[in-house]
């Protein structure tokens, strides 16, 4: 499969939630097979570099995947800055980026991260032709993997958390398990008290007043701290949402790609126009 979509030259995401298709060129497809949740494909493309796709989705790009990730992770780890010794649940991310953000923060902050993801065999495909982490994701003592599925995995915890960051699929309102009630019933009894969640939210439209990712959270959640940045291969505007206000104090890893007190400003930030 690999060599037909290296042959054919492109590849075609279709993206429900965003209501559309993309054809992405092809210079070579590394990875094209059945792994233990998602067909999972692996391409090169001119633009965006190494790009993921599951189940025709796609997942992130070498490119950009800075923009997300730390996106993800940063505004939720110093808003929470005055917790030292921080343990942090980490649902989802394959590619082991969000872990790396994470751990970015050193280890006075961070003192154990469990890293929770259903397909084992994924996590090791985004280790071996992403390369998006650095070994310190994979061996480094304070990160603890476990290839489980969450929903499992929280009602069997007998441990909390200071963060959890969930870095799953899109939310989907046809999706009754992931961010339905006794998803997030099962996160905050793992929550400590004075800690927060931070979860992307999927594809905002702006103008429409509509984001149903973010309107899930929302209506059993509450309301939280919603925000947005422009993610280039995602072909538009995504959404993020996180429980804690977010802070102006403290500084940033000084090895972020993106995140500064500037950016953070701007993401946090909605025009009239995004109706949110």
């Amino acid at each position: 499969m690999a060599d037909e979509i290296t042959n054919q030259g492109y590849y075609d995401e279709d993206s429900p939630l965003q209501r559309s298709k993309t054809r992405y060129a092809v210079t070579g497809c590394s990875f094209a097979e059945q792994t233990d949740s998602a067909f999972t494909v692996v391409i090169n493309n001119p633009d965006y570099g190494r790009m993921l796709f599951l189940d025709g989705e796609l997942q992130s790009s070498s490119y950009d995947e800075a923009i997300y990730h730390e996106t993800l992770v940063h505004p939720m780890m110093r808003a929470l800055n005055h917790i030292d010794d921080k343990t942090v649940l980490v649902i989802g991310g394959a590619e082991g980026a969000t872990v790396r953000e994470v751990l970015r923060w050193g280890p006075n902050k961070v003192s154990r991260v469990d890293w929770v993801d259903i397909d084992p065999r994924l996590v090791n495909v985004c280790k071996q032709h992403l390369r998006y982490a650095n070994n310190s994701v994979y061996n480094s003592n304070y990160v603890h993997y476990y290839p489980q599925d969450i929903m499992e995995y929280l009602v069997n915890c007998n441990r909390s958390y200071d963060c959890i960051i969930i870095d799953l699929p899109d939310p989907d309102p046809n999706e009754t398990v992931l961010y339905g009630q006794q998803f997030w019933r099962l996160i905050n009894n793992q929550l400590r008290v004075g800690g927060g969640i931070v979860t992307h939210t999927g594809p905002v439209e702006p103008g429409l007043g509509r984001q149903p990712g973010l309107d899930i959270v929302r209506n059993i959640v509450g309301s939280g701290y919603p925000y947005h940045t422009i993610i280039p291969s995602f072909q538009g505007e995504w959404g993020f949402w996180m429980s804690c206000r977010p802070s102006q104090e403290g500084v940033f890893p000084e090895s972020c790609t993106v995140m500064s007190n500037h950016y953070q400003a701007t993401i946090f930030h909605w025009d009239s126009h995004w109706r949110i």
